[in-house]
Protein backbone atom coordinates (compact mmCIF):
# COMPACT_ATOMS: atom_id res chain seq x y z
CA UNK A 1 0.00 0.00 0.00
CA UNK A 2 1.24 3.53 -0.80
CA UNK A 3 1.92 6.22 1.82
CA UNK A 4 -1.31 8.11 1.39
CA UNK A 5 -2.42 11.53 2.55
CA UNK A 6 -6.09 12.49 2.22
CA UNK A 7 -7.01 16.14 2.51
CA UNK A 8 -9.61 18.70 1.50
CA UNK A 9 -9.60 19.87 -2.10
CA UNK A 10 -7.91 23.25 -2.59
CA UNK A 11 -8.32 25.62 -5.53
CA UNK A 12 -4.81 24.87 -6.83
CA UNK A 13 -5.89 21.21 -7.24
CA UNK A 14 -8.40 22.11 -9.95
CA UNK A 15 -6.31 21.29 -13.03
CA UNK A 16 -5.17 17.84 -11.87
CA UNK A 17 -8.64 16.92 -10.55
CA UNK A 18 -10.21 17.81 -13.91
CA UNK A 19 -7.52 15.82 -15.70
CA UNK A 20 -8.10 12.77 -13.44
CA UNK A 21 -11.86 13.04 -13.94
CA UNK A 22 -11.58 13.27 -17.71
CA UNK A 23 -8.95 10.53 -17.97
CA UNK A 24 -10.31 7.97 -15.50
CA UNK A 25 -13.97 8.63 -14.66
CA UNK A 26 -16.94 7.65 -16.82
CA UNK A 27 -18.86 10.66 -18.17
CA UNK A 28 -20.83 11.30 -21.32
CA UNK A 29 -18.48 14.18 -22.10
CA UNK A 30 -15.50 16.06 -20.71
CA UNK A 31 -15.82 18.09 -17.52
CA UNK A 32 -14.29 21.48 -16.89
CA UNK A 33 -13.91 23.97 -14.05
CA UNK A 34 -17.54 25.04 -14.38
CA UNK A 35 -18.63 21.47 -13.55
CA UNK A 36 -16.76 21.67 -10.23
CA UNK A 37 -19.03 24.47 -8.99
CA UNK A 38 -21.33 21.78 -7.58
CA UNK A 39 -18.68 21.25 -4.91
CA UNK A 40 -19.55 24.65 -3.41
CA UNK A 41 -22.68 22.99 -1.96
CA UNK A 42 -20.62 21.01 0.57
CA UNK A 43 -16.87 21.71 0.22
CA UNK A 44 -16.09 19.40 3.16
CA UNK A 45 -17.13 16.52 0.90
CA UNK A 46 -14.45 17.22 -1.72
CA UNK A 47 -11.30 15.25 -0.90
CA UNK A 48 -8.07 14.46 -2.72
CA UNK A 49 -5.60 11.63 -2.13
CA UNK A 50 -1.91 12.41 -2.45
CA UNK A 51 1.13 10.21 -2.68
CA UNK A 52 4.50 12.00 -2.61
CA UNK A 53 2.70 15.36 -3.03
CA UNK A 54 1.03 14.13 -6.25
CA UNK A 55 -2.75 13.91 -6.41
CA UNK A 56 -3.61 10.33 -7.42
CA UNK A 57 -7.34 10.33 -6.74
CA UNK A 58 -10.30 12.33 -5.47
CA UNK A 59 -13.91 12.00 -4.34
CA UNK A 60 -16.85 14.35 -3.97
CA UNK A 61 -20.17 13.89 -2.21
CA UNK A 62 -22.97 16.23 -1.15
CA UNK A 63 -26.28 16.24 0.71
CA UNK A 64 -29.14 15.56 -1.67
CA UNK A 65 -32.54 17.19 -1.34
CA UNK A 66 -35.05 14.38 -0.99
CA UNK A 67 -38.78 14.92 -0.34
CA UNK A 68 -39.81 14.21 3.28
CA UNK A 69 -42.24 11.50 2.15
CA UNK A 70 -39.45 9.61 0.40
CA UNK A 71 -37.13 9.97 3.40
CA UNK A 72 -39.85 8.50 5.65
CA UNK A 73 -40.41 5.67 3.17
CA UNK A 74 -36.68 4.90 3.19
CA UNK A 75 -36.47 5.27 6.98
CA UNK A 76 -33.72 7.90 6.83
CA UNK A 77 -33.33 11.62 7.46
CA UNK A 78 -30.34 12.82 5.38
CA UNK A 79 -29.13 11.37 2.09
CA UNK A 80 -25.71 11.87 0.52
CA UNK A 81 -24.89 11.40 -3.14
CA UNK A 82 -21.38 10.41 -4.12
CA UNK A 83 -20.99 12.39 -7.31
CA UNK A 84 -17.57 11.16 -8.41
CA UNK A 85 -14.67 8.99 -7.33
CA UNK A 86 -11.60 8.73 -9.57
CA UNK A 87 -8.21 7.12 -8.98
CA UNK A 88 -5.29 7.02 -11.38
CA UNK A 89 -5.09 3.37 -12.61
CA UNK A 90 -1.36 3.31 -11.83
CA UNK A 91 -2.44 3.26 -8.18
CA UNK A 92 -5.24 0.69 -8.44
CA UNK A 93 -5.56 -2.02 -5.80
CA UNK A 94 -3.65 0.02 -3.25
CA UNK A 95 -6.64 1.00 -1.13
CA UNK A 96 -6.91 4.58 -2.38
CA UNK A 97 -10.54 4.39 -3.49
CA UNK A 98 -11.46 2.60 -0.26
CA UNK A 99 -9.63 5.19 1.86
CA UNK A 100 -11.31 8.09 0.05
CA UNK A 101 -14.75 6.54 0.40
CA UNK A 102 -14.22 5.65 4.08
CA UNK A 103 -13.11 9.21 4.86
CA UNK A 104 -16.08 10.67 2.98
CA UNK A 105 -18.47 8.39 4.86
CA UNK A 106 -16.93 9.48 8.18
CA UNK A 107 -17.33 13.17 7.28
CA UNK A 108 -20.98 12.72 6.39
CA UNK A 109 -21.74 10.54 9.42
CA UNK A 110 -20.55 13.38 11.64
CA UNK A 111 -22.72 15.77 9.58
CA UNK A 112 -25.79 13.60 10.24
CA UNK A 113 -26.11 11.52 7.06
CA UNK A 114 -27.75 8.13 7.36
CA UNK A 115 -27.86 7.00 3.71
CA UNK A 116 -25.43 7.17 0.80
CA UNK A 117 -26.36 6.81 -2.85
CA UNK A 118 -24.37 6.82 -6.04
CA UNK A 119 -24.51 5.93 -9.69
CA UNK A 120 -21.94 3.48 -10.99
CA UNK A 121 -21.56 3.13 -14.77
CA UNK A 122 -21.97 -0.46 -15.98
CA UNK A 123 -18.49 -0.40 -17.52
CA UNK A 124 -16.87 0.59 -14.20
CA UNK A 125 -16.59 -2.97 -12.93
CA UNK A 126 -13.76 -2.28 -10.48
CA UNK A 127 -15.69 0.63 -8.98
CA UNK A 128 -18.76 -1.60 -8.61
CA UNK A 129 -16.66 -4.16 -6.73
CA UNK A 130 -15.38 -1.43 -4.40
CA UNK A 131 -18.89 -0.17 -3.65
CA UNK A 132 -20.18 -3.68 -3.02
CA UNK A 133 -17.21 -4.41 -0.74
CA UNK A 134 -18.10 -1.24 1.20
CA UNK A 135 -21.69 -2.47 1.66
CA UNK A 136 -23.53 -0.61 -1.11
CA UNK A 137 -26.46 -2.52 -2.59
CA UNK A 138 -28.03 -2.17 -6.04
CA UNK A 139 -31.37 -0.41 -5.76
CA UNK A 140 -32.08 0.40 -9.41
CA UNK A 141 -30.76 0.06 -12.94
CA UNK A 142 -30.35 3.08 -15.20
CA UNK A 143 -31.05 1.91 -18.73
CA UNK A 144 -31.19 3.65 -22.08
CA UNK A 145 -32.19 2.91 -25.64
CA UNK A 146 -30.72 4.77 -28.57
CA UNK A 147 -33.43 5.34 -31.16
CA UNK A 148 -32.78 5.28 -34.87
CA UNK A 149 -34.29 8.03 -36.99
CA UNK A 150 -37.69 7.18 -38.38
CA UNK A 151 -37.82 6.70 -42.15
CA UNK A 152 -41.51 7.66 -42.37
CA UNK A 153 -42.87 11.17 -42.10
Amino acid sequence: MVELHIRQFEKQDTTIVIQLANDYAFFDGPIDEEDLKITDAFPEGFLVAEEDMNIVGFIYGYFRDIPEEVLRNWGVSKVVTVEILAVNPKYEKQGIGTSLLERLIDIFKVAGADMFGLTCPAMAKQAKRLYEKMGFETSAYHMRLKLKPSTTQ
